[in-house]
C-alpha cells in the first residue's frame, strides 16, 4: 500500500523488532519504507540502528530520522549498497540497544513524577540519560532514588 507516509508500526507495538516492508524511494544514504519498525530521534531518543535485507544482500541502518512530509529516513553509509524503489524488503532493529533506550526513557518519566518541576530538556542514551528541571532548589538525592525505587517496585 503506497502513503504519502511512512506506517510506523512501532507506535502500535513497541515491542515489534521486525517487519516486511517496500522500499517507497532510495537514494545516497536513505532508504525509505512504506512502512516500519525503526524509531526515529526524537524527544531526546536515538534513532534506532539496524538491517535492511532484501534478495540477499543487507544495509546497515546507522540511524533513523524523521524525514519530509512524514516518511522516515533511514539512514546508511554512502557506500552501501541500497535496494531500488519497489523492493520488497525486510528490516530488523537493534533490539538490545532499542531496549535500553525504552527503559531509560521510562525512568525519565518515573524521575519527572517525583520532581515537580518543568522540565527544560534531556537526553536518553543507552548508558546514561538525562533531564533538564526548571528549579532553583536542590533535591534530597537519597530521596529521589527512595521514591524511584518504590516506583519501580510497585
Amino acid at each position: 500500500m503506497e502513503t504519502d507516509v511512512t506506517e510506523q508500526l512501532f507506535r502500535d507495538d513497541a515491542y515489534l523488532r521486525e517487519c516486511d516492508a517496500n522500499v517507497v524511494a532510495s537514494g545516497k544514504g536513505v532508504i525509505i519504507l512504506n512502512r516500519t519498525v525503526f524509531y526515529p530521534m526524537g524527544g531526546g531518543q536515538p534513532g534506532d540502528t539496524g538491517t535492511i535485507e532484501w534478495q540477499g544482500n543487507s544495509a546497515n541502518i546507522i540511524d533513523t530520522r524523521y524525514g519530509e512530509n512524514g516518511m522516515i529516513n533511514h539512514l546508511v553509509e554512502e557506500s552501501e549498497h541500497i535496494p531500488a524503489p519497489g523492493t520488497p524488503v525486510h528490516a530488523q532493529i537493534d533490539w538490545e540497544r532499542r531496549y535500553k533506550h525504552m527503559r531509560m526513557h521510562t525512568a525519565l518519566h518515573l524521575l519527572g513524577s517525583i520532581l515537580k518541576y518543568g522540565v527544560t530538556g534531556g537526553n536518553i542514551s543507552a548508558d546514561k540519560s538525562r533531564l533538564d528541571f526548571d528549579m532553583e532548589d536542590t533535591v534530597d538525592k537519597e530521596n529521589v532514588n527512595k521514591k524511584l525505587v518504590q516506583l519501580v517496585a510497585a
